[in-house]
């Protein structure tokens, strides 16, 4: 099954576990989906083990961000954080890490030692 994350799904719920050490976010289906009973209501990524996330807008973020135990980081055309910006050198390094890019603009890029992915 292929789900398109970047058309037919927004983000409904970012959120960190109680030690701040992994990062859960919940996708819903949208109006934009194509075939939308072909595909699950929600999707979940649980991000897990050296979690780093950067954000291209910390505005479309709803809820309180704990970062204690997560390297958080925002982005945008014109910072650099660490190889976040540049999606060749990202991808020649281990891991490789998420790049989630939605229909209204808002990316969220993910490195972690492990994702769970789990649809509803």
């Amino acid at each position: 099954m292929l789900i398109d994350l970047h058309n037919a799904y927004d983000l409904e719920l970012f959120g960190t576990d109680l030690s701040g050490s992994a990062v859960e976010l919940r996708f819903k289906r949208n109006d934009y989906a194509i075939n939308p009973n072909s595909l699950p209501s929600t999707v979940t990524l649980s991000c897990d083990g050296n979690v780093r996330l950067a954000f291209n807008d910390l505005c479309a973020i709803a809820t309180r961000i704990d970062d204690e135990g997560i390297e958080i980081a925002y982005f945008d055309e014109e910072c650099d954080w660490l190889s976040f910006l540049d999606e060749q050198m990202a991808q020649r390094q281990e891991p490789e890490g998420l790049h989630l890019s939605f229909i209204n603009g808002f990316a969220v890029r993910i490195f972690c030692d492990e994702v769970t992915f789990t649809v509803q």
